[in-house]
């Protein structure tokens, strides 16, 4: 976050769709980033997703040890 507040987003997220005023829900481990108006429940079905890739990996991170 710079000086004035604002926290610059890489061009990679940029080209994914973070352009314009973006919002962020942090918490002391992740944070969620979205479109500024996005509707609560389109973001809460992406969560969903992300989750169930989330738990995918744990999965696969505990069948390597």
């Amino acid at each position: 976050m710079d000086s004035c507040g604002k926290i610059y987003i890489v061009k990679p997220l940029r080209q994914a769709g973070f352009v314009g005023t973006i919002e962020i829900v942090p918490n002391s481990r992740a944070a969620v980033f979205y479109q500024a108006g996005t509707k609560i429940s389109d973001i809460l079905e992406s969560l969903e997703i992300i989750i169930a890739d989330l738990r995918h990996r744990a999965k696969t991170e505990a069948k390597k040890t």
